[in-house]
């Protein structure tokens, strides 16, 4: 695994560099198009990655890939997206039924008027009957629970199977869980993840003030050097 080459490998060449900056921010265009130059970072498919970021160009290409990827990671983290959207209706649910007892009908018209007032007598009535919230969240806990754990597990098997849909140059590979898992649980990509993970902390501590493009830095920066390291770990693994 080259981490250094890795790091580098955003700073290669400052004007395709700037370019993915500004892309950055423009909203669809970030999760399509940038996605899609980074992912052509992981060398893939070509006789030999490259040191260098890849060319600008090919936009309907980028954008159709970029897309594919997106669609896919939002395939992989469904399963937590319902299971944490049921474990928060299920707490929001017992806790409204809780409540409802102890608002009159006045009270509740009143807040009914005003959004505040209704936000600050729900927080009086919470304050006032904190214990009541335990029952509710001890229903929840499961599903929140599950729920992160999908989570963190789609957050680690959706680039391998990102790469694996850019390697075969077929969606439905994405989906190829065999090759997928195979290819994930191994030592070089679980560092190749733990480091991406550590870099983008760092990034995100030292471009979190930075107004306007901050972010877009950031996002763009991790986007190159996780595939690199990414594509790395995918080619490495037979």
């Amino acid at each position: 695994m080259k981490y250094e080459e890795a790091l580098k490998k955003p700073f290669t060449d400052l004007e395709k560099l700037a370019m993915g900056i500004i892309l950055s921010l423009i909203p669809i265009v970030n999760f399509t198009i940038v996605q899609g130059f980074a992912m052509e970072s992981s060398g893939l498919g070509k006789a030999k990655a490259s040191k260098k970021m890849p060319e600008w160009g090919d936009w309907a290409y980028l954008f159709m890939k970029g897309l594919g990827a997106t669609i896919v990671k939002f395939v992989y983290a469904l399963p937590a997206l319902v299971l944490l959207g049921a474990g928060v209706g299920i707490a929001v649910g017992r806790i409204l039924s809780m409540m409802a007892p102890m608002l009159s009908t006045q009270t509740i018209e009143q807040m009914m008027a005003s959004k505040i007032a209704m936000n600050e007598q729900i927080m009086q009535v919470l304050q006032q009957n904190w214990y009541l919230i335990a029952p509710a969240m001890f229903t929840a806990a499961p599903f929140m629970v599950f729920g992160l754990l999908f989570a963190l597990l789609a957050a680690f098997l959706s680039p391998m199977a990102v790469l694996n849909y850019l390697s075969k140059r077929n969606f439905a590979a994405a989906f190829d869980f065999g090759v997928v898992t195979k290819k994930a649980f191994t030592t070089k990509y679980a560092l190749a993840w733990i480091t991406t993970l550590i870099v983008g902390l760092v990034l995100a501590a030292l471009l979190a003030n930075v107004p306007m493009i901050g972010a877009a830095v950031a996002v763009f920066l991790l986007s190159v050097i996780s595939y690199t390291l990414y594509g790395q770990a995918f080619k490495e693994t037979k």
